[in-house]
């Protein structure tokens, strides 16, 4: 991730969106990686901008990667109210990534 900045700069290996190929608008992921690489460079506000729905995202699966550690080395199950993979979480983060992307589109962020 550290030489993505200019790997994306130079236009990648050519690979762009599947969905913005076939409608002209990009999907709920576009700018997923642009956001990850300003990340690595401590740039904040640039991933927010790049595209807030996929922090919201990566934040999810960073508390899921923590769950499974913590059970790993349990060596059990954790028994939890509302564990990061209850159904509510998955449709609060996709919830929360397609608005993410409809105010996009409509130009509000």
């Amino acid at each position: 991730m550290a030489a993505t900045p200019s790997w994306l700069g130079r236009g990648g290996l050519g690979l762009g969106c599947g969905f913005r190929a076939l409608t002209g608008m990009p999907c709920p992921l576009c700018g997923g990686t642009h956001a990850c690489a300003a990340l690595v460079q401590g740039d904040w506000a640039a991933a927010w901008a790049a595209n807030p729905g996929a922090l919201v995202l990566l934040l999810w699966l960073v508390l899921l990667a923590g769950q499974a550690v913590v059970e790993g080395a349990q060596g059990r199950r954790r028994v939890a109210r509302w564990p990061w993979w209850h159904p509510a979480a998955l449709a609060a983060v996709g919830g929360g990534l397609v608005l993410s992307w409809l105010s996009r589109l409509a130009g509000l962020a």
